[in-house]
């Protein structure tokens, strides 16, 4: 399959409100894969990507955030293409290239989109000359996005029915026939210097266990020293000590790895409203609890994002308010106000936990 991208120009894309910074491939690391939130999306075509541009724009983003989207009939669109500094996962803009699918909720994504997002997958690895990480959006922000369904699907290495990878590119699962991708694949895989697929499934599950800090740069198909050094700590993570922690994986030891990680107590991540933050101040958090009214859906919010509790946060607040009635303030019908109890329950709904 090859990768047909339909241009900004084709979609009907407004003008930029501001041109994203440019971004060379070679600082692209990680591959996230997005979808549109909890409602199903039953569009297709030129209106997925416009629905997403007009929403971003009104949000005071320069456009589209994802570098491509995909619909249900396997189109792709051009977002911020291959070298626009995205804006779909903070802290991983630059690093990383996002793709949108466009289902919502619990709606099952089509073998069509996900052979195209793998095949986007697969042209990313190629022009940034190395396997980029693949991730959902919930790696790197805490968020119930891509969802259930195309979580699991990245997790499970990106299958795509009746899609075949390229082989002795970039991609991760090409280039060995003779390996079905998830049993291990025999010793000789890993070796120093040596290049096979599961070397790149190794180290996605060595990040998932919790030992990505090994990696200055994603996982790849050369078995090299970061991912000898990260199976070692793995290894005596289980006990193990003198040949069966060397760093060279054997069957136990990549059984073990294909599990899920021990479940371990998550930190909350929400955090506390300063008693500063008020209508008509001017507080850091105040872009803070921006942000959160618009991942949560209260937007827009005209000139955001500013440290400014002005008049279009406050009618924000009000929307959020009125849609959790018990968290006005008493007798109050308006209430511009966000609360320390708001503003924890907010932080929920945008996905914290």
């Amino acid at each position: 399959m090859s990768v047909k991208i339909i241009s900004r120009a084709t979609w009907g894309a407004k003008s930029w409100n501001g041109t994203p910074n440019y971004v060379a491939l070679s600082s692209r690391t990680e591959f996230f894969v997005h979808y549109d939130g909890a409602n199903h999306i039953t569009a297709t075509g030129n209106a997925v990507p416009q629905a997403i541009d007009r929403q971003h724009q009104a949000q005071g983003w320069a456009g589209i955030g994802y570098n491509f989207a995909v619909d249900q009939a396997g189109n792709v669109f051009e977002g911020r293409g291959w070298t626009g500094q995205g804006a779909h996962c903070p802290g991983h803009n630059v690093s990383g290239i996002g793709v949108q699918i466009a289902i919502g909720g619990d709606q099952e994504p089509s073998d069509k989109a996900l052979a195209a997002c793998r095949a986007l997958y697969d042209e990313a690895c190629a022009k940034a000359g190395r396997a980029l990480a693949k991730k959902g959006h919930k790696d790197g922000y805490a968020t119930l996005c891509p969802g259930a369904k195309l979580y699991a699907w990245v997790q499970a290495g990106m299958p795509a029915k009746g899609y075949e990878a390229p082989s002795g590119g970039g991609s991760s699962s090409g280039g060995s026939a003779s390996w079905d991708g998830k049993s291990f694949p025999g010793a000789s895989a890993f070796q120093l210097g040596k290049s096979h697929p599961a070397v790149t499934k190794l180290g996605e599950r060595l990040v998932v266990h919790g030992y990505g800090r090994f990696y200055k740069v994603g996982p790849g198909p050369t078995f090299g020293e970061a991912d000898k050094n990260a199976t070692m700590a793995f290894q005596a993570a289980q006990g193990w000590t003198g040949s069966d922690a060397d760093g060279y994986p054997g069957s136990e030891t990549w059984k073990r790895l294909m599990a899920a990680p021990k479940s371990t107590a998550p930190k909350s991540t929400i955090v506390a409203l300063n008693s500063a933050v008020k209508p008509g101040a001017t507080h850091a958090q105040v872009k803070e609890l921006q942000q959160l009214l618009l991942k949560a859906g209260y937007g827009p919010i005209k000139g955001a994002v500013t440290s400014y509790y002005g008049a279009e946060t406050q009618k924000a607040v009000a929307r959020f308010h009125n849609k959790n009635p018990k968290l006005k303030s008493a007798g109050k019908s308006y209430d511009p106000a966000i609360g320390k109890q708001g503003f924890a329950e907010l932080q929920k709904e945008a996905g914290r936990k």
